[in-house]
């Protein structure tokens, strides 16, 4: 039977689209039957689901609603059929601890990029994901939509502090990414590292100063001359496809 949200409901609902309330309950929004199929196998907490379709098949308690009422708590101007309240994962520190091949984002801030990178490392072979400084936050509807599905498929934590990151990792090799300086490791020597943490800046930025005093190689992707700058998430993408194949 179809359920009619009230307008209380509703407005409980949008709130979760703000980042303080986010923080403030440990929720959070998900659109889409790919992400719910990605929370169901990843055994994230399902608080409600909401549908304008029978989904019996992905699952047997979910809410059937109007397309009208799911057109008021969508976050998009083109809902899904789709729309998951769930609960934030808890991410054990000391086990993130001892994963091997790691990704560090700097302060990186639009959402599109950073759901594009967590699919893109997903894919190739890359067991964590250091959401550094002042980041977009990853709970973000936009950075859900971007990761079409692959989103808990790696941990990803934050740490904001760069004194936490040689005190959680005394292991591993820290490797940045600064286009400003040449390459002192080649993709071959990079990939042999067994524990590393590869280090990419913000998309106007680059990384901070005090990130690249902290790393032990710079690898530089080479790329023509009269190209100032490649996209952030391609970036990304080509290091880490290249890392993989070798």
């Amino acid at each position: 039977m179809m359920e009619n949200l009230s307008s209380n409901k509703i407005k409980e609902i949008k709130k979760l689209q703000q980042k303080k309330y986010r923080e403030e309950t440990g929720l959070f929004i998900a659109e889409g039957e790919k992400t719910l199929e990605d929370i169901i196998k990843s055994k994230v907490e399902i608080i409600k689901i909401y549908s304008t379709k029978n989904i019996d098949n992905l699952c047997k308690n979910y809410t059937l609603i109007s397309e009208n009422d799911m057109k008021k708590i969508s976050t998009t101007s083109s809902p899904c059929e789709i729309l998951t309240i769930a609960k934030k994962r808890e991410i054990n520190t000391d086990n993130f601890k001892k994963l091997n091949n790691i990704l560090l984002l700097d302060c990186i801030a639009d959402p599109g990029n950073l759901g594009t990178i967590i699919r893109s490392a997903s894919a190739f072979g890359i067991d964590g994901i250091i959401l550094f400084g002042n980041c977009v936050e990853h709970y973000s509807p936009k950075v859900l939509r971007s990761c079409t599905g692959n989103f808990f498929k790696l941990p990803i934590i934050t740490i904001h502090d760069k004194s936490c990151l040689k005190e959680y990792f005394p292991e591993h090799k820290f490797i940045s990414t600064d286009l400003s300086k040449e390459s002192d490791i080649t993709i071959q020597k990079c990939s042999e590292i067994n524990k590393k943490i590869i280090m990419f800046g913000s998309e106007a930025k680059g990384l901070q100063k005090d990130l690249i005093e902290l790393s032990d190689f710079n690898l530089k992707l080479n790329m023509k001359k009269n190209v100032e700058s490649l996209n952030l998430s391609v970036c990304v993408s080509i290091i880490l496809y290249e890392l993989s194949v070798l």
